[in-house]
């Protein structure tokens, strides 16, 4: 045997030998797709159980900080007086709500005696 005719008999058993493994793992990839869509059809969830987990901790997370920052908002208006403090009494005698209902009335009734004095002037 030649040396030519050694090498091409090493080159096709090499090519089918990586036909075989093509066609091996080619097999595995339908066989899992077919897992996959029976799976599916069944209803169960495909998804890994550490892809789940961690989108569960997202979620939870989120939702965590949004309260936790809707309530350190509320707690710092509160504090600056821009929105009344809802375990506090609402009235309270130097509240500045409680001093603009005050001036209001007393704007009243100031308007309310100029216009009895205009009345008993004509």
């Amino acid at each position: 045997m030649s040396l030519e005719e050694a090498i091409k008999i090493i080159q096709v058993h090499e090519r089918a030998r990586q036909g075989c493994l093509r066609a091996k793992f080619m097999r595995e990839i339908r066989a899992q797709e077919e897992r996959e869509k029976m799976l599916s059809l069944q209803g169960a969830s495909t998804m890994d159980p550490d892809v789940a987990s961690t989108i569960i901790q997202k979620v939870w997370k989120g939702y965590s900080q949004r309260n936790k920052t809707l309530k350190l908002r509320e707690e710092e208006l509160i504090f600056i007086g821009m929105q009344p403090n809802s375990d506090a009494p609402t009235h309270h005698k130097d509240s500045p709500v409680s001093k603009v209902n005050k001036r209001e009335e007393e704007r009243v009734l100031i308007k309310h005696n100029t216009r009895e004095s205009i009345k008993m002037l004509l």
